[in-house]
C-alpha cells in the first residue's frame, strides 16, 4: 500500500509505461485494438502528470508531456480514421440503396481504407524512431527517480483528494463555458443546457461549440483518470476511507459516461472533417457529392442527439465535496 501521494502516483504510471511497451508490438501489426490500448495508456501517463503537476519541481516534467502529446497525435493518426471508417460504414448500411448507390459508397469507403492505411502508417514510423526511443527513456527515468517536491512525501489522502477537486472544478468550468447553440437541440428547451451567453449576445458557430465540447471532454477525462487512479491506487483504512472511496467510485463512473457521450459527438466531428476533405479533394467528379452530403447531414443529425444525451447526463452529475 502506497504510504504517500508520491508512491501512488509512481505505481499508476510505471503500470501506464508497461501498457504502453505491451500493445506497441500490436501497433505495429495494424490491430485497432492495441492502437487505442497504447493511446490510452499515453494518455493516461499524460493526464495523471496533468493532475499531479504540483508533485514535480517546476518545469520538470513539461518536455514530457509535450513528447507524451506528440505521440497520442501519432497514434490518433492511425485509430480516427479507423474509427470513421466504421462509424461511416455503418451509416451507410442503414441507408436505403437509392440513396448511397453502392459504387459511390465503395469508392467512399477504399478512399478511407487509403486515410486509416496513411495514418498506420504514421503511427509505425513514430514507434520506429529515436524520439520514441528516447520518451521511452524519459517515462523510465521519472519512474526510477522522480524529480518530487515536498507535497510528493505528504499522506496520500488528503493530498489525492485536492488533486481531484481541482479537475472536478475544471471540468465545471469547461460546462460553464460552452456557447449557447443557434436553436434547441433535439428533445430539448430552447434555453436548455449549460450554456453561456457569447461576448457578442448571438449564438455561437458550430464550430466553437464542437470545440467547447471537446474542452468539456477532455475536462471529463482528465477527472475520470484521477479518480480511477485514486479508487486503485488510494490509501486502504482510515476514517472515512470507504465513503471516500465509494465517492471516487462515482465521480469516475460518472466522468466516464460524459467522456463516452462525448466521445461520440468528437467522432462526428472528425467523421464530418473527413467527409469535408473527401467532398474537395483534387479529381472528384462530384458523382459521389450527394451521398457524400446526405452522409454529413447524418452526422449532423447525430451529433445534435449526442449534444442533447450530454445535457441530460449532465444534470445528474454527482458533486464531489
Amino acid at each position: 500500500m502506497a504510504t504517500t501521494a508520491g508512491d501512488a502516483l509512481l505505481a499508476y504510471l510505471r503500470e501506464q509505461h508497461h501498457e504502453l511497451l505491451r500493445h506497441a508490438p500490436g501497433v505495429r501489426d495494424g490491430n485497432p485494438e492495441s492502437i487505442h490500448q497504447a493511446r490510452a495508456a499515453v494518455r493516461r501517463f499524460r493526464s495523471l502528470l496533468a493532475t499531479t503537476l504540483s508533485l514535480f519541481d517546476d518545469g520538470a516534467i513539461q518536455d514530457l508531456r509535450r513528447e507524451l502529446r506528440w505521440l497520442s497525435m501519432e497514434l490518433g493518426a492511425a485509430r480516427d480514421p479507423w474509427v470513421a471508417t466504421a462509424r461511416l460504414a455503418e451509416l451507410i448500411a442503414a441507408e436505403p440503396r437509392n440513396l448511397t448507390p453502392r459504387p459511390s459508397a465503395g469508392l467512399i469507403g477504399t478512399e478511407l481504407e487509403t486515410l486509416t492505411a496513411a495514418g498506420l502508417a504514421t503511427a509505425r514510423t513514430a514507434l520506429d524512431s529515436e524520439r520514441y526511443t528516447e520518451l521511452l527513456a524519459r517515462m523510465t527515468r521519472l519512474c526510477a527517480a522522480p524529480p518530487f517536491t515536498a507535497k510528493a512525501v505528504r499522506k496520500p489522502h488528503k493530498t489525492l483528494r485536492k488533486l481531484i477537486a481541482r479537475d472536478e472544478a475544471r471540468l465545471r468550468r469547461a460546462v460553464r463555458s460552452l456557447p449557447r447553440p443557434a436553436g434547441p437541440l433535439p428533445g430539448q428547451g430552447a434555453a436548455a443546457g449549460p450554456y453561456t451567453e457569447s461576448p457578442t449576445g448571438s449564438t455561437a458557430s458550430s464550430a466553437a461549440r464542437d470545440e467547447g465540447l471537446h474542452e468539456v471532454r477532455k475536462a471529463a477525462k482528465r477527472l475520470r483518470y484521477a479518480a480511477e487512479f485514486v479508487v486503485e491506487y488510494g490509501p486502504s483504512g482510515g476514517q472515512n476511507w470507504g465513503k471516500r472511496i465509494a465517492r471516487a467510485k462515482r465521480t469516475a463512473a460518472a466522468a466516464r459516461g460524459i467522456q463516452t457521450i462525448l466521445g461520440q459527438h468528437q467522432d462526428s466531428v472528425v467523421a464530418r472533417s473527413l467527409l469535408r476533405d473527401l467532398a474537395v479533394a483534387p479529381g472528384r467528379d462530384g458523382t459521389d457529392g450527394f451521398t457524400l452530403g446526405r452522409l454529413h447531414a447524418l452526422e449532423d443529425q447525430l451529433a445534435a442527439r449526442t449534444e442533447a444525451t450530454f445535457i441530460q447526463a449532465w444534470k445528474k452529475f454527482p458533486t464531489i465535496r
